[in-house]
């Protein structure tokens, strides 16, 4: 799944932020509580309609691309997303150059945000913050950064995001 404030079928690699996560790319969740919520977001920040587009993955295609993935948020995803989110010199492990075809792993999400600016500023250390967020369960995020990687989607439909309010 993957959550917008517009809909689409077909998928622009260029339209990617370089500074994401992984790098830059299509990033989509097994998740659909997950895109729901980035799709309000996108909503609440740009304005539109709170989309989600359901794909399809083929497996076979994914087999015979280069792939990295990380279980759980650990140490090396940490420096992995740092190093790809730093805009001046990221770290050797990286994924600027589109080395890997599909990344999978947890999605730094509200959750961990706070935690990751203090690791980001270097209040804290990485292995304190490995330590502080082994037991948060996160979503998934699949990223795909090459033309190769977009043939294992298969557009499925465009579904419409219920807003539902709150009492308070």
């Amino acid at each position: 799944y993957h959550g917008s404030n517009i809909p689409f079928q077909s998928i622009d690699l260029e339209k990617g932020v370089p500074s994401k996560d992984f790098g830059r790319g299509f990033y989509a969740t097994d998740s659909l509580e997950c895109a729901e919520k980035t799709a309000m977001q996108r909503v609440a920040r740009l304005g539109g309609h709170p989309k989600v587009m359901a794909f399809d993955c083929d497996e076979s295609v994914l087999s015979s691309l280069k792939l990295r993935t990380f279980l759980y948020p650990c140490k090396e995803w940490a420096l992995f997303v740092r190093s790809n989110r730093k805009v001046e010199s990221p770290s050797e492990d990286h994924n600027r150059d589109n080395r890997y075809d599909v990344v999978k792993g947890p999605i730094a999400d509200d959750k961990l945000s706070l935690l990751f600016r203090l690791y980001e500023r270097d209040i804290i250390t990485v292995d304190e913050f490995a330590k502080r967020m082994q037991f948060t369960k996160l979503y998934m995020q699949y990223s795909f950064h090459t033309k190769r990687s977009l043939d294992a989607l298969h557009f499925l439909e465009v579904r419409d995001v219920i807003r539902t309010e709150t009492a308070d």
